[in-house]
């Protein structure tokens, strides 16, 4: 199990990834991997994300788009809730990076969660044919510090769920 710890040296927070495991002597905590300064922005609005997207037919837009589209979009309407320009961050949904504009990783912290290239990473990787429940989506799309409408995630996921049961039906298929 691994988690973002934040630690505070010489007054600025950097962001690490530590990871937990077991040994004789009970457990233990190892530094994983360096994520980056912490930037904590403040939420300043909640606009939805029809809204931001100016669209009046959301389900149609969720349904047409990839999951990274979906993603970008909802890391976007995030940022600009805690009015981020996204000119001080180089997100690279490609290269799967956070960086600041200096071009150093860095770890947004945002509704209790950090958007840094290690979130991004697994977010974007999301595999829906190993989630029954819809867990192991929110728990990522939390991690990187984002907070969906219900409606929006029951959509997104919904999608994912129905691509993955039709394959699998198709998989299944009896002749009679």
């Amino acid at each position: 199990m691994s988690f973002v710890r934040v630690k505070r040296i010489s007054g600025s927070e950097y962001a690490y990834l530590v990871e937990n495991s077991w040994t004789q002597r009970g457990g233990r905590q190892k530094v994983a991997q360096y994520l980056g300064r912490v930037h904590r922005p403040v939420k300043a609005k909640s606009e939805g994300l029809a809204g931001f997207l100016n669209t009046a037919e959301l389900g149609k837009h969720i349904r047409n788009s990839d999951f990274k589209a979906v993603a970008a979009d909802l890391i976007k309407l995030e940022l600009h809730n805690h009015d981020v320009k996204i000119s001080d961050f180089q997100i690279n949904f490609d290269g799967l990076s956070v960086k600041s504009s200096s071009g150093k990783n860095v770890a947004v912290a945002m509704n209790n969660g950090f958007l840094c290239s290690y979130t991004l990473k697994r977010l974007l990787e999301y595999k829906p044919e190993a989630d029954y429940s819809g867990y192991v989506l929110a728990d990522l799309i939390t991690a990187a510090g984002i907070l969906p409408e219900q409606e929006v995630f029951i959509k997104l996921y919904g999608k994912f769920r129905a691509k993955h049961e039709a394959a699998a039906a198709k998989k299944f298929e009896f002749y009679y």
